[in-house]
This record gives structure tokens, sequence and C-alpha cells, in this order.
């Protein structure tokens, strides 16, 4: 789960803010909206947190941040490169800094560790991991740019905690040749893969020159940004529902009828391999032989599931369908591309509401509520808060029918508010600490806790 996030000097976000997941404490209204993930059961933690805000207050920009720190750490986007912004330091400034920080605070299998990582001129200034316990803190490791070196060459000076992993000769070699460019967690986070892939391939024991024991200390943060943190924007979904469906994983598409969608079931429809080109079949083969499972992707927005059915490596193409009862009670099945974008948009979420999952998810969501009826939103809602599980739920929304205290804890709610200045800034209903009993629904649109558009021009 995750318990803190902050981010500076990104896109509209100038001077740091703070999402705090951490309950607020003495409240006594849906008290199973809060877990205790670790283990240190006085500490408990959000299973949700809904961000409003008028449009351009810098809602998605908290959501992207995260995203692209995410993206930075797991290396699947270089530090100088953000997908979402020719340059997305904070530009209403002249001449403003260049500095940023993230930092993360998560919890897994019972562990509670902190991440942060700082940036300045497009290379790492700064990074730590550090373990917490309910009487201490241990750093894993921290790394920083040693001033006292030569300013012509980027060198780092390395320190832990950790009982002997300081003086390992085998850790300095591999921290020494971490770029500047890049994240010692990132580098680490790639020895990691090797290590697991080279098992799954070999079934033998990880053969490298380098002893990377002290990797262990490092596994939790890569599963947390690798597996854990799930974030989806609003024309992305979570995973593939044929994925789910062939693996037996899809029990969550047993309740799509109770969302008044018209549909039955869910099936998958063999589709004839003429339908593509010899190009394109060929990198289907590709993608299978290469993962060694079953490849799922998106073309021309139809959501197919490729797979070879025997030895032979025949290949079969399915995709999605949805099964309708007509007046007489007969099964008809629809191409699911002729459905609703807002029965799409269930359908993407639903296996949000999964108890198939391995492990606990956090979904960070970027209007998951697009194209939902205001009543599915509030179903689909309730029916994840209502979940026994440490699984939890960040998202941005518009839909103000959602701020009831009978649906919500007010330190679930959040607003942003644009400054004057062009910058975002982030707080808590809790910091208003309304009546339990006050119409929250009529005080926001009123604009008694900000967060709504300034239509008077002033």
């Amino acid at each position: 789960m995750l318990i803190y996030f902050s981010a500076n000097n990104f896109r509209s976000i100038d001077e740091p803010i703070e999402l705090n997941m951490k309950a607020a404490p003495r409240l006594r209204r849906h008290k199973n909206h809060a877990r205790t993930p670790t283990k240190d059961k006085k500490k408990k933690v959000l299973k949700g947190a809904l961000l409003y805000g008028a449009n351009a207050s810098g809602k998605s920009n908290v959501i992207k941040a995260m995203s692209y720190a995410k993206e930075v750490i797991t290396g699947e986007s270089n530090l100088d490169y953000c997908p979402f912004l020719r340059s997305s330091h904070f530009s209403l400034v002249k001449d403003g800094s260049k500095k940023r920080d993230f930092t993360f605070e998560f919890c897994i299998r019972g562990e509670y560790y902190a991440y942060f990582f700082s940036v300045e001129n497009n290379i790492i200034a700064e990074e730590e991991l550090v373990h917490i316990t309910q009487n201490s803190e241990k750093k894993i490791y921290h790394r920083e740019i040693d001033k006292s070196k030569s300013a012509n060459t980027v060198v780092y000076s390395y320190t832990s905690d950790v009982e002997n992993i300081s003086n390992d000769s085998e850790f300095l070699v591999f921290s020494k040749y971490t770029s500047p460019k890049k994240l010692f967690l990132t580098d680490s986070s790639e020895k990691i893969r090797d290590f697991f892939r080279e098992l799954e391939l070999s079934e033998k024991k990880f053969n490298s020159e380098v002893d990377i024991s002290f990797l262990e200390f490092l596994l939790p943060a890569f599963l947390f940004f690798n597996f854990h943190l799930i974030i989806i924007f609003p024309e992305s979904k979570y995973s593939s529902t044929l994925s789910d469906l062939s693996s037996g994983n899809g029990n969550c598409f047993d309740v799509i009828k109770s969302f008044d969608t018209g549909i039955e079931k869910l099936n998958s429809t063999e589709v004839p391999l003429n339908k593509f080109t010899t190009e394109q079949l060929e990198e289907i083969k590709s993608k299978i032989s290469s993962n060694n499972k079953p490849y799922s992707f998106d073309l021309n927005e139809v959501d197919y599931l490729a797979e070879f059915i025997d030895e032979t490596s025949s290949l079969k193409i399915t995709k999605l369908t949805s099964i309708h009862k007509s007046k007489s009670g007969e099964e008809i099945i629809f191409d699911f591309e002729d459905e609703s974008d807002g029965t799409k948009r269930i359908v993407d979420l639903l296996p949000t509401l999964s108890n198939d999952k391995k492990f606990p998810l956090t979904f960070v969501i970027d209007e998951f509520d697009r194209s939902l009826h205001p009543l599915l939103s509030i179903k689909l809602l309730r029916l994840f808060l209502e979940t026994d599980s440490d699984d939890q739920l960040i998202t941005t929304t518009h839909e103000a029918e959602l701020l009831d205290n009978e649906i919500l804890r007010r330190d679930v709610i959040w607003f942003f508010q644009k400054e004057r200045d062009g910058s975002t800034q982030l707080y808590s209903l809790s910091d208003y600490s309304p009546r339990y009993d006050k119409d929250i629904h009529s005080a926001y649109l009123k604009g008694v806790f900000g967060g709504v558009p300034n239509l008077s021009g002033q």
C-alpha cells in the first residue's frame, strides 16, 4: 500500500505537494476503509483517496508525476525524458530551479519503507532507501553526489546502516558503475530481473561474477514499483480482459450483470488468422515465443489474445465478445467493441475488484469515473472500499455525487487548488474538520472547500 507521496517542480507543481494516506486519528466512521498493513497495528492506512479540483488545477499532474517517477525507477523512461511534456519542470517562474524531488512511503509484506530521489540538471543528485520499524529507521543505502570531488566528474558517496553492506567490495563495485543519469535502484532492478529471468529459463542458480546478495535488501522496493503500483490513465486499462478470462482469474466479471449493461456474460471468440497480415502474425508469434506465454494486444481498438495451442505451435487468436439475451431468451453474441464507452470502462476497471490477485495492489487512476453514470461510480467505489483486502484506490474525479458522508470518510477526500501564480496546491477535507452530518456535496459546489472553477474571472 502507498502510505505517502510527494513531488515538487513538475508541470503545475511548484513547491512540494503531499498526498498522505495515513488515516486521520479519532475518525469513527467507515473504520473498515482503513487498514493495518504493517506490523505496527497502530498505523492505519486508507484504502482510498478521491482527488477533486477544477479543470487545469493540477489533478492529473500529481498522477503524471507519480507515473514519471515510477517509469524512471523501473527503467521504462530515461531520466531526461518525460512523455507528458517537452519541458516538465514548473515553468511559470523565470529562471526557475531545475531541481526536483520525489518521495514514496509504502508498505509491502507487512514492512514499511521510504524511498526518495532528487534530480538536478538532469542527473541524480541524491537517492535513499530506508526500512522503517516502530522503533527505528534503517538506511539500506544512501547515494549522494560527493561535492568534495572535482567538479569535472560526478562522483557519488554511498552509505548504509545494513551490517557489512557498506564494506562489501562487490556492492561498491556494482554501485560505482551506476550512471549519474540512472538510479541505483533502477540498476539493481535490472539485476533482479536478470536473476529471475535466468532462474526461469535455466532452473539453475543465477551465475554472476558479482555477488548480488545485497539485492535482497532492495527486493521490496523492486516489487512495489514493478508490480504493486498500477497507474491507469483515462485511455488505458488495468489488464487484458481476455487474459483474465483465459487464465481463470476472471471471477470479477461475474458481477457484470449487476451494472445494468445488458451483458449476461463475457466470452471469447476465435478470429480467422487471415484477418491479420503476414508481418503482424510473425510479430505476434515472436512476442509469444519471447515471453513464453499468451500475448494480449490491441489492434484498431479491439482486444485480442494470441497463444500457441499445441506442441506444433499452431497459433490461435481470440477477441472479446459479450453475450446479451433477446426478448425470447436466446443468447446473442456482440463484438465487444460495439459496446458503449461506459460499459467498456466498467469492464476495464472490474479487475480492481477481483479477489484472485496474488498480492495487494495500489491502483492510481486518472478519472476512474470517465463515461460512467454517477450511480455506477458510487457502486464501483463502494464495492472496492468494502472489499476485505489491502488493495488501494487513488483516483481523480469530478463526480460530486460521491461527496457523501455515508459513502466516504473525510480523510479520503482531497482538493486541488490552482493558485494565482499558476501553481498547484493539495489539501485534505480533514483540514476543515466538517461535522459528520454536514452536506459536503453542496458545500463543495458552493466553493466552501475550494477546488472548483473560478467562473467570475476574478
